[in-house]
């Protein structure tokens, strides 16, 4: 008996190893289709609130959607064609940057480069270092990748779009699809709450980030703008987009306003200054705006965050890294409104348990004894 038990749940983890497997599987070889759908979905979400306003200031829902869905498409595309230029145009002078990097902080490479020297020479003192040939890899040239893969990237623009005009245009559909093949009123009732509740927490979570983004996007332009560095609205988009990307979005913006203030400036503070005001607006927003607006309860566990960062990143690329946050704080808030999977959101949330979730085994076993 106690065989065949052990047996049956050998095969259940079987089955589950296999069938994630599986998942991974396909999110990674059907990319190219499931990153518009995913995409589509997510932009749903964080739009869907926009589009309740318009349906309560009297137009229909399919209008709304599609006023919303040409507005975002025009809104992007404008930035697109507005920052296309001043963006190739910094990127070629990416060597010229380093070259003055280097001459500019030319005390600190020294010392790097002494240092680098002597850990070369301890490495020739030790044994099994032979003669070996120094091997220089070249990287594809960027525009040459993004020519190539421009057909693919429109086919997924134009995809994307009609699919979140269908999803703004029909957003209760599931819903009531659901509903209605349900048996049990109860059960049917407990749907809708679930539902209902589901959309509108992370369409209010993913909205709210998207204003806190945008925000910390006007303040970074409003602050290049006031040290001189040139093209403002290229940082401040910069910062908007990459900060969706916990911890690594704001090192590569710092980054590139770094570089960007070697080749403006001369002096190694006025280098200095730009990417030190931006780490004080990220610093500033990530502690306390974001908690504010948001709530700690919606707060990740950065060990989940970091790995999700690393699987995303893996399977999607620069769309993965972009998307892994927010299908993040989905999972927690659908595993927080249902009952068995209340374990995995505890797991994802970055608080210590509270009081009152460490009685609930307690509670869940035998009753306690009565006085």
């Amino acid at each position: 008996m106690h065989k065949h038990s052990g047996g049956n749940r050998s095969l259940t983890v079987a089955a589950w190893i296999v069938a994630g497997l599986a998942i991974i599987a396909v999110l990674y070889f059907a990319r190219t289709v499931v990153i518009p759908i995913t995409l589509a979905c997510v932009m749903a979400l964080v739009l869907a609130p926009v589009v309740r306003f318009l349906c309560r200031l009297g137009l229909p829902r399919t209008l709304a959607s599609g006023v919303v869905v040409v507005a975002a498409i025009a809104f992007a595309a404008a930035i697109m064609v507005r920052l296309s230029a001043p963006a190739a145009e910094w990127f070629s002078r990416l060597p010229t940057a380093m070259l003055r990097l280097r001459y500019t902080f030319s005390e600190t490479v020294r010392a790097l480069q002494d240092f680098r020297e002597f850990t070369q020479n301890m490495a020739t003192i030790s044994p099994g270092q032979g003669n070996e040939s120094e091997v220089v890899v070249q990287g594809p040239d960027l525009a040459q990748v993004f020519l190539t893969n421009t057909g693919q990237l429109l086919t997924m623009i134009v995809v994307t779009t009609i699919l979140l005009f269908f999803l703004l245009a029909n957003s209760y559909l599931f819903l009531l699809k659901t509903v209605h093949i349900l048996p049990r009123f109860g059960d049917k009732k407990r749907a809708v709450e679930i539902g209902r509740d589901l959309q509108v927490e992370v369409s209010r979570y993913l909205f709210t980030i998207t204003a806190i983004n945008l925000g910390l996007g006007c303040a970074t332009a409003a602050t290049m703008a006031l040290f001189g560095l040139p093209d403002p609205l290229l940082w401040g988009v910069l910062a908007a987009t990459l900060n969706f990307i916990p911890y690594a979005g704001s090192i590569m913006t710092a980054t590139a306003i770094l570089l960007a203030s070697v080749i403006t400036f001369m002096t190694p503070l006025d280098v200095l200054l730009p990417p030190l005001a931006f780490i004080a607006l990220t610093a500033l927003e990530g502690n306390l705006i974001t908690p504010m607006l948001v709530g700690r309860r919606l707060t990740l566990n950065p060990v989940i965050v970091f790995a999700s960062l690393l699987v995303w990143g893996w399977l999607w690329g620069a769309a993965g890294l972009l998307l892994a946050v927010p299908l993040l704080v989905i999972c927690k808030i659908f595993c927080d409104h249902i009952q068995p999977l209340q374990v995995v959101g505890e797991y994802l949330s970055s608080l210590p348990p509270s009081p009152e979730n460490a009685r609930q085994p307690e509670a869940a076993g035998q009753p306690a004894d009565a006085d």
